[in-house]
């Protein structure tokens, strides 16, 4: 492949990660391991990451922690709560049956005590006491308490807000029995003779509920520090540390210092990343060295081949001049020379002969001559229709019959037309050379998309051997006799000048279609054609 000063490999080669041209660096034995806090110019990292895992990963992790921190202590607290309302309720319920027992144990003399013996389990557990009838009139009582009015409901059970402070209040009725039926007059359908409401405070309860809330909070929130340090540290030490490494030596590679190695004591996915960050630079490094040694091998030949161009050059134009002479002076002699002379065909055959060295020294100037198209828009039709003019005589004399089959309504091609004409010529002759038997030579112009055209030229010839497809686009290479080998390739540098395409299609014992395709002419406003450097 030719490889100039400002081939791709050079420019990868010697291009920093910016683009700037950066000096060889020496060769140097050995890796390097990033983290040995040498700084190499040029290789310098922006370590400010935009979004750190800190942020992205220990964040929400904390965040998730003190949440689930805080709602652990609220359904403590809850679950504290139904605690001591059901504590409060057994202790009411037994207070309210030791009241009922007495009641239903004494006489109806010995009712007169019960309010002693009220007073007496308020002062021992702190509960308020009232026993009322069913009618809500207070009996018997102790405390604050008030009555309920119709207590029988059974609405006034459960957590109160009295005098400020919360209760438990347990409502328990005082079933009829045998003995109260002297005192009590019997109601219709009431089972029930009285109530004894028992109320007990939940201030020590609460109290404690929230020390123990308080408690579990704090406990929370320093779970949920402690474990976001760790998890901190954890994440320094594990991911970012090695991540940071890795990116350092990645920069570093990209910067074109393919010695860099990233030490691994890991086998997790960090270290698998470091090992394969390894191989790839080690890769890289062979892979340049490799490039290094094909582009010194590859400058040295195109030098050479500069220098034997100059040569070839220089010699093709000594002989052409002096062949100029050598064929004016035979045109003379062959013009002096009468017919019926034995000379005669002997100095038209030399004169043929310095004509085709004459032609062989021009093609080859012109090969060697840089192309400079200046395009613009070019009818194909018209084009062709004018080169064919050309090569009719021979097709003719040879049986071949030319089809034109041009599109209607084609863009023109932005394409240099003297250039064009050579190329088409060029492919035309080849085409009729290729049936000296007669044939059909058919000429196709076609859209190929909104910004190309196409050329199609098929003839009916032998076609290409296999062997010889990938070269007859190569200078120098012809499988006829009489050819230079110079055509093809100059047609094919012309048509990629002109950023076009020429490919070939062939099937030996079938024929060959060359295929030309060249950018549609794009009206942009400007006048005339444009250069476009070789």
């Amino acid at each position: 492949m030719p490889v100039s000063r400002t081939a791709g490999v050079w420019s990868l080669e010697r291009a920093g990660a910016n683009g700037t041209h950066m000096p060889d660096a020496p060769e140097r034995k050995g890796a390097t391991s990033v983290g040995s806090g040498r700084e190499v110019p040029g290789s310098r990292v922006d370590m400010s990451p935009r979004q750190s895992l800190l942020r992205t990963v220990t964040l929400p992790s904390v965040v998730l922690v003190v949440v689930f921190s805080i709602g652990s202590a609220l359904l403590l607290a809850y679950l504290l709560d139904d605690v001591h309302d059901d504590g409060a309720d057994e202790r009411a319920t037994r207070t309210a049956a030791l009241v009922r027992e007495r009641l239903l144990g004494s006489t109806s003399a010995g009712h007169t005590d019960i309010a002693s013996f009220v007073r007496v389990v308020c002062v021992s557990s702190e509960h308020e006491i009232l026993v009322t009838s069913t009618s809500g009139r207070v009996r018997w009582g102790c405390g604050s308490a008030r009555a309920v009015a119709s207590p029988h409901r059974g609405s006034d059970g459960g957590r109160i807000e009295r005098d400020g402070a919360t209760w438990w209040r347990s409502v328990s009725p005082v079933r009829r029995a045998a003995r109260c039926s002297g005192c009590h007059a019997p109601e219709s359908g009431a089972e029930a003779i009285g109530y004894v409401i028992v109320d007990v405070p939940l201030a020590h309860a609460e109290l404690e509920g929230r020390h123990q809330l308080q408690a579990t909070v704090g406990a929370g929130i320093g779970l949920a520090v402690a474990l976001s340090v760790v998890l901190a540290l954890l994440q320094v030490l594990l991911v970012t540390r090695p991540l940071r490494r890795l990116t350092v030596a990645v920069e570093r590679i990209r910067a074109g210092e393919l010695h860099v190695r990233v030490p691994v004591e890991r086998d997790d996915e960090i270290g698998r990343l470091g090992r394969s960050l390894n191989e790839m630079s080690a890769s890289l490094g062979r892979a340049k060295e490799e490039l290094d040694r094909t582009y010194r091998a590859e400058l040295a030949q195109s030098e050479k081949l500069a220098a034997l161009g100059q040569l070839f050059t220089s010699i093709a134009h000594e002989l052409k001049n002096q062949l100029a002479g050598i064929t004016g002076a035979l045109r003379v002699l062959a013009s002096e020379t009468p017919a019926g002379d034995p000379n005669h065909p002997i100095i038209h055959k030399v004169l043929a002969k310095t004509e085709k060295m004459t032609s062989t020294a021009v093609t080859a100037l012109e090969f060697a001559k840089p192309l400079t198209p200046s395009v613009g828009p070019v009818d194909l039709a018209d084009l062709l229709d004018r080169t064919l003019f050309f090569v009719e005589r021979q097709a003719g004399a040879q049986g071949v019959t030319v089809r034109k089959r041009y599109a209607k309504d084609l863009s023109p091609a932005e394409v240099d037309e003297g250039l064009m004409r050579q190329v088409f010529l060029n492919i035309l002759l080849n085409g009729v050379q290729a049936m000296p038997l007669g044939g059909a030579l058919e000429v196709e112009t076609r859209a190929a998309g909104e910004a190309a055209v196409e050329v199609r030229i098929s003839d009916q010839g032998v076609g290409i051997a296999s062997e010889h497809r990938d070269r007859i686009f190569s200078p120098f290479f012809s499988t006829k006799p009489t050819g230079t080998g110079l055509g093809l390739y100059v047609a094919r540098q012309a048509v990629e000048t002109q950023r076009g395409e020429i490919r070939v299609e062939s099937t030996p014992g079938a024929g060959t279609t060359f295929v030309v395709r060249l950018p549609a002419f794009v009206p942009h406003g400007g006048g005339g054609g444009v250069d476009v450097a070789a």
